[in-house]
């Protein structure tokens, strides 16, 4: 384990002062694997995207401009529902690949994160600080099983490691109404298995609660399928609500409504 285990972070409140905020690292795999990535990125300008400090609110102006971007015709629609974001998800989706090599491509994340916004149902701004570095955590990002380091409950200040797949959760794809499609909920659906150097900062308490017995129900026909294909063995509530801790506080601040400025050691 690393030994030099404190660190600060600097936010910047509504009255544009700075918080100096301490941190101990947490005793653990994950939150090593992550203190030893972030080391790498921590004097690299954050991901405005990533980090959810842009204007996602205008879906349609932003999925018009990365259609000029992807070079595709953009289709006109006067209402945002659920089955439109379905489908502006499934265009990002495969036009991923393609655009991501692309240089200047920030607004293909601006559309993705444009999209989860207007599927949110609370303002989860609220609950937490995002903090990523976009395109340049690529080198350091690998593929580990997270959901094991998954805490019960996530406590104000703390900091935690997100999920971060190319999908959405199974809650996430069932409250979307996405196709009721073996194929396709093994497709889009991932558990935590991307380890990307972000993280985010709980700005209250947050206790899991018990998923619904609709959404059991219905998880219940396709779960088992869904387990083979990612080689794991289960998925609750606190695979859903919750995340692995990074670094536990060692101060008392209230964060809501602050911004992340930057990291040191």
């Amino acid at each position: 384990m690393i030994k030099n285990n404190t660190f600060k972070l600097i936010f910047k409140n509504q009255n544009n002062q700075e918080i100096d905020c301490d941190y101990r690292l947490h005793d653990s795999i994950v939150a090593d694997k992550w203190f030893k990535k972030i080391k790498h990125l921590r004097n690299i300008t954050i991901d405005s995207i990533e980090s959810e400090l842009v204007d996602l609110n205008n879906l349609k102006d932003i999925y018009q401009e990365f259609c000029r971007f992807a070079e595709i015709t953009p289709v006109d629609f006067q209402k945002i529902d659920q089955n439109l974001l379905n489908h502006l998800h499934q265009i990002y989706e495969q036009l991923h690949g393609t655009l991501s090599k692309r240089k200047n491509n920030s607004v293909l994340y601006k559309f993705h994160h444009s999209i989860h916004f207007h599927e949110s149902e609370n303002n989860k701004e609220l609950e937490k600080i995002n903090v990523g570095w976009g395109v340049k955590e690529g080198p350091l990002t690998e593929h580990f099983y997270c959901n094991q380091y998954y805490e019960p409950a996530l406590v104000k200040n703390n900091v935690y490691l997100p999920w971060a797949e190319l999908g959405k959760t199974p809650l996430s794809y069932w409250k979307n109404a996405e196709p009721n499609n073996q194929a396709r909920f093994n497709e889009l659906s991932k558990p935590h298995i991307t380890f990307r150097p972000k993280f985010f900062v709980a700005t209250k308490n947050i206790k899991p609660t018990n998923l619904s017995d609709s959404f059991v129900d219905w998880f219940d026909h396709y779960k088992q399928s869904w387990f083979e294909h990612y080689n794991i063995s289960k998925w609750n509530h606190i695979d859903e609500y919750s995340a692995p801790l990074l670094a536990v506080a060692n101060h008392q601040e209230d964060l809501i409504n602050c911004k992340f400025v930057r990291f040191e050691l």
